[in-house]
């Protein structure tokens, strides 16, 4: 029967990101449901090796193919994941209800109405269609979205190092409903994508961003309000965030678990028990080390080398702002369009106002002073705002 070896796998993210279910798995049990693994090894007699799965979800029951043969220890991670959990939720409104007091509601509902007064907003979720050329847009968009959002925190994504194989693996994953992309839009501009693997009943928002210049408009907290609108709309009963604590994680969540590592042996092979109990003591070390925080250190240390060499020769925007009366004479200025390179750095600032001042863009002239091309000017339909940039970048 040869050797047993020890088989590791990430339960997770086989599972989300790609339907895949270890063999020795019979079926999983979440929230009253069942999924069934069209993969078993119906021989369990020849089953030698040990099965390492890590990432197993709280709220998710692994059944062996056979307990008769088989032998399951589990050992609790120290790592969080958060999930939101929608059966018999009717409406997005009535989740809101239940998870948050009326004062954090009206501030999600702010973020959604303000975006779509001040934007010609649209959001479209591609699942199961979407052309190669759109595709190819949507995913530049997102990288492009991630370096710089990242930049900004000075750290780096964790898919970066794969991110030619996600983009080539992905969209026959959205064709066959095994993935989607979320795309909020300002007219034609992707403002804000999220990509979602979808597992049976479950959304798992596994990648997204946003364009840094409309941060002020909280769209984080948009994107989940309007992928929970959909799962409660197409049957979906979970939304997925997966680990890591992000405060909008905590707040959206109602299902926050711990994950386990599910160490799978035959009883009756002395070698694979054996394995098993290495593995065991050596998982159950890692997650000590875990506990005390010892793992934090090395990102720490990784995050403060990346953060020294962006910060070098770095030197920050000066800008003033002055709120001015919107009678105010444009006879000293002329008419920028930020679509254009040169004029894009304003876009923060514009984003901004016009969520400060609940100003339509579209009501908004963009102008430069003829005089001095540090001045600038916005003035919409009852406000206006003058910039003044002391160390400009970008014109």
């Amino acid at each position: 029967m040869g050797t047993p070896s020890i088989i590791a796998l990430d339960f997770f993210g086989a599972a989300m990101e790609n339907g895949e279910i270890p063999s020795i798995i019979q079926s999983i049990g979440y929230f009253g449901k069942t999924i069934q693994n069209d993969n078993i090894s119906h021989s369990t007699e020849k089953v030698i090796n040990c099965y390492s799965l890590r990432l197993v979800p709280e709220y998710m029951q692994l059944q062996i193919v056979s307990e008769r043969l088989l032998a399951t220890q589990v050992v609790k991670q120290f790592n969080w994941g958060y999930s939101i959990h929608l059966d018999n939720i009717a409406s997005i409104d009535e989740y809101l209800k239940r998870q948050f007091k009326s004062k954090y509601r009206s501030i999600i509902r702010r973020y959604v109405n303000r975006l779509e007064h001040c934007f010609p907003i649209k959001y479209k979720l591609f699942y199961g269609e979407i052309d190669e050329k759109t595709y190819r847009f949507i995913m530049g968009s997102l990288h492009q979205m991630i370096i710089a959002r990242f930049g900004q925190r000075k750290e780096t994504h964790k898919e970066f190092h794969r991110w030619e194989t996600l983009v080539n693996e992905t969209r026959p994953k959205i064709l066959n409903k095994q993935a989607s992309l979320f795309v909020i839009y300002d007219g034609e501009h992707p403002i804000q994508i999220s990509l979602n693997y979808h597992f049976d009943k479950i959304l798992f928002s596994a990648i997204s961003s946003y364009d840094i210049n409309y941060a002020k408009f909280g769209l984080g907290h948009v994107e989940i309000y309007k992928q929970l609108q959909w799962c409660i709309e197409n049957d979906h009963c979970v939304y997925e965030m997966g680990v890591g604590g992000m405060d909008y994680k905590r707040r959206w969540s109602n299902n926050i678990y711990q994950y386990q590592h599910h160490i799978v042996y035959r009883k009756n092979k002395p070698l694979t028990r054996l394995l098993a109990n290495i593995e065991i003591v050596r998982i159950s070390a890692k997650e000590y080390l875990k506990s005390k925080n010892v793992n934090e250190l090395v990102y720490k240390l990784k995050d403060f080398i990346i953060k020294k060499k962006n910060d070098r020769g770095h030197s920050p925007q000066k800008v003033s702002i002055t709120e001015v009366d919107v009678s105010v004479s444009i006879t000293g200025y002329h008419t920028l369009e930020l679509p254009k390179s040169k004029n894009h750095f304003l876009k923060k600032y514009m984003c901004d106002f016009l969520y400060s001042k609940v100003e339509q863009y579209s009501d908004v002239a963009i102008l430069q002073s003829k005089k001095n091309q540090n001045i600038y000017l916005f003035k919409g339909k009852s406000n206006a705002q003058q910039l003044v940039f002391g160390n400009k970048k970008g014109a």
